[in-house]
């Protein structure tokens, strides 16, 4: 089994809802095995009689779609190395190349026919399909599936809280009733598929309305082909970005960020909208945010308890009949998370750090990024929580003044006026994780400094790639446990070791900035009186405002050479 599919399983065994009998108000159900669809199954002769297992990618083929009236999908098969696996397309897309077209599956479904696969398998390559289903669709609600294994068929939803199994049965038993059923999904409304309608299309492109403003009507915003950022999991916040701009625009402005926040997180918005309400600087500006759906909603109906989980491969018996979801799976103390989904939009869109064009830029950007950092802090007591690399984007100054690196992604920030959602609660991005967040201590200011100096180090280091070199030092802290993590940095940012294994890393064309990165270090590093380097925090004004001018005033001074360099 590839890594791939290991990430997959991993990302969905402990996140399954069932067996249940699937309740009358689901809008799957409500549709499926309708009057309609029974009538037509006797009418196309579909269940005159079930065929074999191996006949049934057969039955599926010839299916007689030119017979209906109208249908909006047709069944597609694909032939995988373990099983047949079903793709249910926009009747007009059905073509030689609709299985690698996952803009237009609607549903999906695999067969495993042989009596060998083992249930998880077949159950895994099921869930691949609906990871590639979700990447080429993130404003999916839910997703639909059928699993076929022998002679037990089994009906699966995907969302982003888990997936969740409907009631199984045997379809060579009831042959009726399942024609019926894979009848009823070529009649299925995209609502009933689960693609929501916040995305829309013209001869333009693809775009979302929105008012930017009260004052302003109703516009749209193109959202550019490809996002700047995704996720490839099924279940958890599946964040989407993309770049948009405004029908009139050439410029792509804003950026619209979709994702499924849990309910039991504060929202970003919220932390957005409270900065620009205090004027803070250097932070991306909120323009819009709307709450699209939950999955608590789209789950109406349905029996909602606590997770169940894949049982191990060594504990489950596989006997000539197999049991089905109920005999692979066993209870967890896991509690359902219901999940919102949210649509953001932000400007301006930026770049993103490592397109920096030379090192008067990068300098100018992390300086700002420090400075806005403390105007969030001082502006309006929100403490950031997560200053990596990725959340650090290069804008393009208006006017004099203006800030040229920005802040994003409040997804974790705390409201100092609150405190932080649980006690003990570690967050952030492990490789840019400060010494004392990695030993769990409660998350401060000089935290986040601290990061930005790692920040700085992989950035010169990795010289604009997205990872540093194979035998760097940095890899290192990104490996282990995260106690590992901290003696590691804890030893580096030792004065007698930082020069000799980090500082050794810089590229030839970043060695003027070594004198920058050592003062950064002895400036968050000061000698405790043991004569070990001191990671505490002093959360004093005057202390505060200490730290963050010296920082300030190093890079002032590492651009002011930089500057003369190029006169």
């Amino acid at each position: 089994m590839t890594q791939e599919l290991d990430d997959i399983l991993q990302n969905v065994e402990e996140f399954i809802h069932g067996p249940e009998t699937p309740a009358r108000n689901a809008s799957f159900f409500r549709t499926a095995v309708t009057e309609s669809s029974a009538r037509a199954v006797e009418d196309l002769n579909l269940c005159s009689r079930a065929p074999s297992p191996h006949e049934l990618p057969r039955w599926f083929s010839s299916f007689p779609y030119s017979r209906l009236s109208c249908p909006l999908n047709s069944w597609y098969t694909s032939h995988f190395d373990i099983g047949v696996s079903l793709l249910l397309t926009r009747s007009q897309s059905l073509n030689a190349t609709a299985e690698t077209d996952w803009c237009n599956i609607n549903a999906v479904g695999h067969m495993c026919l042989d009596g060998l696969t083992k249930y998880r398998d077949g159950l895994l390559l099921l869930c691949r399909h609906a990871q590639q289903v979700f990447a080429s669709q993130p404003t999916r609600l839910y997703l639909h599936a059928l699993y076929i294994r022998r002679s037990l068929v089994e009906l699966w939803t995907f969302d982003r809280s888990g997936i969740y199994c409907g009631d199984g049965f045997n379809w060579q038993d009831h042959f009726s009733r399942f024609s019926a059923l894979v009848l009823s999904f070529c009649f299925m409304t995209e609502k009933d598929l689960g693609i929501s309608d916040i995305l829309k299309v013209d001869a333009v492109g693809r775009y979302i309305t929105i008012n930017i403003s009260l004052q302003s009507s109703v516009q749209n915003l193109y959202l550019e082909d490809q996002p700047i950022a995704s996720s490839q999991d099924i279940v958890g916040e599946g964040t989407t970005c993309y770049r948009a701009k405004r029908t009139e625009s050439k410029q792509w402005d804003y950026v619209v960020k979709f994702k499924w926040r849990p309910t039991s997180k504060r929202p970003e918005e919220e932390f957005l909208w409270l900065a620009k309400q205090n004027s803070v600087w250097g932070v991306v500006s909120i323009d819009y945010d709307r709450s699209i759906d939950q999955t608590a909603s789209l789950r109406q109906g349905r029996q909602i308890g606590t997770y169940r989980k894949l049982r191990s491969s060594q504990n489950v018996t596989e006997g000539s009949v197999p049991g089905g979801i109920i005999n692979q799976t066993e209870e967890t103390t896991k509690p359902f998370e219901n999940r919102f989904f949210t649509c953001i939009v932000t400007s301006p869109a930026g770049r993103p750090l490592e397109t920096f064009k030379n090192r008067l830029e990068l300098l100018e950007v992390l300086r700002d990024a420090v400075k806005a950092h403390r105007s969030l802090l001082q502006d309006a007591k929100i403490l950031h929580q997560d200053v990596a690399a990725s959340n650090i984007i290069i804008a393009e100054p208006q006017q004099e003044g203006d800030p040229k690196g920005l802040l994003i992604d409040l997804d974790v920030a705390m409201n100092l006026m609150v405190g932080p959602r649980t006690p003990n609660e570690v967050v952030g991005t492990r490789a840019f994780m400060s010494i004392g967040i990695l030993k769990c201590r409660p998350h401060r200011y000089r935290h986040d400094l601290e990061s930005f100096l790692y920040v700085f180090l992989r950035i010169v280091i990795s010289n604009r790639k997205e990872l540093p070199p194979p035998t760097s030092r940095l890899r290192e802290w990104n490996q282990g446990s995260w106690e590992d993590s901290a003696k590691l940095k804890s030893h580096d940012m030792d004065k007698n070791h930082f020069a000799s294994i980090i500082l050794a890393e810089f590229p030839p064309e970043f060695y003027s900035l070594r004198p920058l990165a050592e003062e950064f270090r002895r400036i968050l590093f000061p000698i405790h009186e043991d004569g070990n380097i001191w990671t505490g925090t002093n959360s004093s004004l005057t202390e505060t405002n200490k730290l963050y001018d010296g920082i300030t005033a190093a890079f002032e001074n590492a651009i002011s050479y930089e500057k003369e360099a190029l006169a």
